[in-house]
């Protein structure tokens, strides 16, 4: 199954970016003025992209103090927004947009980004999707303070999440309600669809499977601030990876690994496994995907920071 990577992507990753514009005036800008970021982001011609960069733009000038500038590039993301026609992407884009305003307080405006997500999550055919999508948008009401309106989209999303066939897909879901019952304060919810989530991530047959669905629930353990769990975590979907027999599948689960291990933090590790990568892509029997796994795992290599002094 391919999966909707806008909808998929954990969500404390696809907030992330907010988190950093909190103080500089030109927040990633190269110099450029908010003005003229304003301008070079509506050049986009992704509409999905564009909401997103706006968003951000709009959050960067609110903390500035740029109100009334804050204002006209968050309706020019709503009308971003409004303009992404595929359902999953359409809510995906609204419910950044949702969170971006309950951070600043926006209660009123993030409500009303939560409801045109919640509009749009309707009409996903695809049920995993609508689920994680219902996830995104709980977390958005819950920090809008909207409590209701969170619980139910939680409800809705876990009850669908456990009647998914896809066990992965089952562990996607209920590891992003967990994160999202994390971050609205409800520790007793938290646990209870983490803890399913990760019973069922171990008892997965297939060893590449069960690898990444144990990676997820490592992340989300390390969204929400389980430290040691995290890496125990971590640590067991790297053993499984390590008895992975076919060395295409082996190599691909443990790049994929080492990914995650750096999104949180744990970059020494992530370049041990990195390593061991390395060296089962020489298994790999065919030139050409030997060859390409090679290209990827180097690029993971050049690019994933390293541990402090190791530059």
């Amino acid at each position: 199954m391919v999966r909707h990577l806008a909808v998929l992507l954990p969500i404390g990753v696809l907030l992330s970016a907010l988190a950093g514009c909190g103080g500089p005036s030109k927040p990633d800008g190269g110099g450029l003025s908010f003005r003229q970021q304003v301008a070079k982001a509506r050049q986009e011609k992704l509409p999905d992209v564009r909401a997103r960069k706006l968003t951000k733009l709009a959050y960067g000038q609110a903390k500035a103090k740029d109100v009334f500038g804050a204002e006209e590039t968050f309706e020019l993301a709503w009308k971003s927004c409004e303009e992404v026609t595929d359902p999953a992407g359409r809510a995906s884009v609204f419910s950044y947009l949702a969170e971006a305003q309950a951070r600043l307080s926006n209660r009123s405006q993030a409500r009303r980004a939560a409801r045109s997500a919640l509009d749009a999550a309707e009409k996903i055919e695809n049920v995993e999707s609508r689920a994680y999508s219902l996830a995104r948008i709980g977390r958005a009401q819950g920090a809008a303070e909207d409590p209701d309106a969170a619980a139910e989209s939680l409800a809705t999303a876990e009850k669908l999440g456990s009647q998914l066939e896809d066990p992965q897909g089952k562990v996607l879901v209920l590891a992003a309600v967990a994160e999202s019952y994390h971050k609205i304060e409800k520790p007793e919810d938290a646990r209870r669809t983490l803890d399913a989530a990760g019973q069922l991530a171990t008892s997965i047959e297939d060893r590449r499977t069960r690898c990444k669905a144990i990676t997820a629930i490592a992340a989300s353990q390390h969204q929400m601030k389980l430290a040691d769990e995290s890496s125990k975590s971590f640590e067991t979907a790297l053993a499984t990876a390590e008895k992975i027999d076919d060395p295409l599948s082996k190599a691909h689960a443990l790049a994929e690994l080492a990914e995650k291990l750096s999104e949180a933090g744990h970059f020494a590790r992530s370049h041990e496994v990195l390593e061991q990568a390395d060296l089962v892509v020489e298994k790999i029997p065919q030139p050409d995907m030997r060859r390409q796994t090679m290209q990827e795992v180097r690029r993971l290599m050049g690019t994933l920071p390293k541990p402090p002094g190791e530059g």
